[in-house]
């Protein structure tokens, strides 16, 4: 209960206190008087985590070439791929719609959610946001007016305001049911591609998500990377590689076309490649990768696009 109120407040102050709730958000006002709030929350955000400003005029590491990409980078493509609805429309009009996960419906509001139409098991997700899901599994009750108040919470916050990712304000709230997945160990592994300039550079993989998630990075030749993120533990064995990597690997090729990075996920559900996502800057932008010499070697693959051919 406690945990519930404490994101009931948080969302009254997304709402209500708007781009000055948090400490972070009162200093990209302050110290950056009249520059873009999103340009201004993301230059904070990153001193904050790094403590340091980022080099935008020269910059090295690849967080500070996705910040770059963040502010300078303003089409409105940006907004459709990152968007969970009409992302899919993207990929259709790439030839590309065998690979999106069947949706059972769409509303605009978390009260007109049909429950009573929908399946024994489905996923709700709010489609700008990150990690904004209901998840229904099989045989398991659901408590109808708790999700509509979780919908409705995530409806109403700005996803935009948390790490100056502006594209999440520049497509309408939706909420989207799509089909319940599962295999027949009760998991499903997720493989999140890092295309860098048309090339996949990192395969994220993750399993066990319900039962100890594991997650360990692996090259394109699918051996283990030498750098990961500080949040990892062990991962153990090492995954298998899927048959369908090379294929995962010309789709994500097709679908980051146009831009100078993007993470592109991807399940395998009962033999069948499916897209999960599309993502601009994975952690919002702000990479941690350990040893600390990997942040640089990996903004080195990076490549900007000249300013001029990035305008919105």
């Amino acid at each position: 209960m406690r945990s519930e109120f404490g994101s009931y407040l948080k969302s009254l102050r997304a709402r209500h206190l708007s781009r000055w709730r948090t400490g972070r958000h009162v200093e990209a006002h302050l110290r950056f008087p009249g520059m873009e709030f999103h340009e201004a929350l993301s230059r904070v955000t990153y001193r904050r985590l790094f403590g340091q400003w980022p080099d935008l005029d020269n910059p090295r590491t690849i967080s500070e070439k996705l910040c770059w990409l963040k502010i300078n980078d303003r089409r409105p493509i940006n907004a459709v791929i990152t968007d969970k609805y009409r992302m899919r429309g993207y990929a259709e009009d790439l030839g590309l719609g065998h690979l999106l996960v069947d949706i059972h419906g769409v509303w605009d509001a978390a009260d007109k959610v049909e429950f009573d139409a929908l399946p024994d098991a489905y996923a709700l997700k709010v489609t700008n946001g990150s990690s904004w899901n209901v998840i229904k599994r099989p045989g398991e009750p659901i408590d109808v007016a708790a999700a509509r108040r979780k919908l409705d919470r995530w409806m109403k916050t700005e996803m935009a305001d948390n790490k100056g990712e502006w594209y999440y304000a520049a497509s309408p709230p939706r909420i989207i049911a799509e089909r319940y997945l599962e295999n027949e160990a009760g998991d499903m592994p997720d493989y999140k591609l890092y295309v860098m300039n048309g090339e996949t550079r990192i395969v994220h993989y993750c399993d066990s998500r319900f039962n100890g998630l594991r997650r360990i990075f692996m090259l394109p030749d699918w051996t283990p990377a030498p750098f990961t993120f500080p949040a990892f533990g062990e991962f153990g064995t090492l995954p298998e590689r899927p048959e369908s990597l090379d294929e995962m690997m010309r789709l994500a090729r097709i679908l980051a076309q146009g831009f100078a990075m993007v993470r592109v996920d991807f399940y395998i559900h009962q033999g069948r490649l499916l897209l999960g996502e599309l993502s601009l800057n994975p952690g919002g932008g702000y990479t941690v990768f350990k040893p600390d010499e990997w942040n640089l070697k990996i903004g080195e693959w990076l490549e900007l696009p000249d300013k001029a051919s990035i305008v919105g």
